[in-house]
């Protein structure tokens, strides 16, 4: 019944704001590539009638947005995601996926077969707004990156977490309470001394890894390019270290050896300028080859010319390239379950 009223909300909404009709069919869709769904919506634009497999969440949390993506991402074209409330960096992502979504304020991305509506302007009421902290912004998400890698940071003086994070000191107490608020973090005794663990640690890592993409990444950004030399794309791995580190697919190719890059992903400290002359890069918004910024300590290296495991599968696992989400299962099977 809840999820129904949440349905038939963002219709209301949806067709108040459009003047399109739209209606809840009383069947199951004709479609079946999207399993499991809820409903049957259709949109009716003149004589152009179109059906939506329909999936209801009362509210997207980003720890399950990864699983949700993985579902979601083989039927995108067909299907219909109807929230609640659905968080405006993931409303982000969903968006740049190429997924139908419409929440009961009426907000909705919908493209399909000649179809495209996006309103992004609806207010969303108090009582469904999601209460988030610092932790779960650009400098919490730095924090919880360093505490991901390294746990036992969590029982080192408030100024080694700073330093190694890279966070103002002063942020360390509210981000810890925060972690504690969520269930993330526990006290224990270990040795007869008083410790700190992280606790729900795969809900912590997927909640990370969906608001690193959504908040973080795109501001480490330095843009797309090109090799001038298109033999290197057949020897990448011969380039010389010029302090830089492969992610996303390179760093995929190098830790499981089960995919051929077509995206070379460069994190690095230097201005990319320098990164452009050593291997020969010139822009291109349609480039292969993307920079953007490390934002980790050194103490967080994991070897050399290599981004930590933990941010190769970040940059994977929600991609739409089949191929990627692959390697990025080989990833947690082989470095993240196993360390933890």
């Amino acid at each position: 019944m809840e999820t129904q009223n949440i349905l038939q909300k963002a219709i209301n909404q949806f067709t108040l704001a459009t003047g399109i009709d739209a209606k809840i069919l009383d069947k199951q869709p004709k479609i079946n590539q999207l399993q499991n769904t809820d409903a049957c919506v259709e949109i009716k634009v003149g004589n152009q009638v179109i059906e939506f497999p329909t999936i209801i969440k009362n509210e997207i949390r980003e720890h399950n947005l990864p699983e949700l993506l993985q579902k979601l991402q083989q039927n995108k074209k067909e299907g219909l995601l109807v929230c609640r409330y659905i968080p405006k960096p993931i409303k982000e992502i969903l968006k740049n996926q190429g997924i139908n979504y419409l929440e009961t304020a009426g907000n909705c991305f919908i493209r399909k077969e000649g179809l495209y509506f996006y309103i992004n302007d609806k207010i969303v009421t108090k009582e469904r707004q999601t209460k988030e902290g610092k932790l779960w912004k650009t400098a919490g998400i730095k924090f919880l990156f360093g505490i991901l890698l390294q746990p036992t940071l969590l029982n080192e003086p408030y100024r080694k977490m700073a330093e190694i994070t890279e966070v103002a000191l002063g942020n360390i107490g509210p981000f810890l309470e925060e972690l504690k608020n969520e269930g993330f973090l526990k006290e224990g005794i270990e040795n007869g001394n008083q410790i700190l663990f992280l606790e729900n640690l795969e809900t912590l890592r997927n909640k990370w890894i969906a608001m690193f993409n959504a908040v973080l990444k795109p501001k480490l950004n330095q843009g797309r390019f090109r090799f001038v030399d298109k033999q290197i794309l057949n020897h990448w791995e011969q380039l010389p270290n010029a302090d830089f580190y492969w992610g996303a697919e390179t760093a995929g190719a190098v830790l499981t050896n089960h995919l051929h890059p077509e995206i070379f992903t460069i994190y690095t400290k230097q201005p990319k300028i320098i990164l452009m002359k050593h291997l020969r890069l010139v822009p291109d918004p349609a480039g292969n080859v993307e920079i953007l910024d490390v934002f980790w300590h050194d103490q967080l290296n994991y070897k050399q010319g290599l981004v930590p495991p933990l941010l190769a599968y970040a940059d994977l696992v929600t991609s739409l390239d089949s191929r990627n989400r692959e390697t990025a299962v080989r990833i947690k099977q082989q470095y993240l379950e196993t360390t933890h």
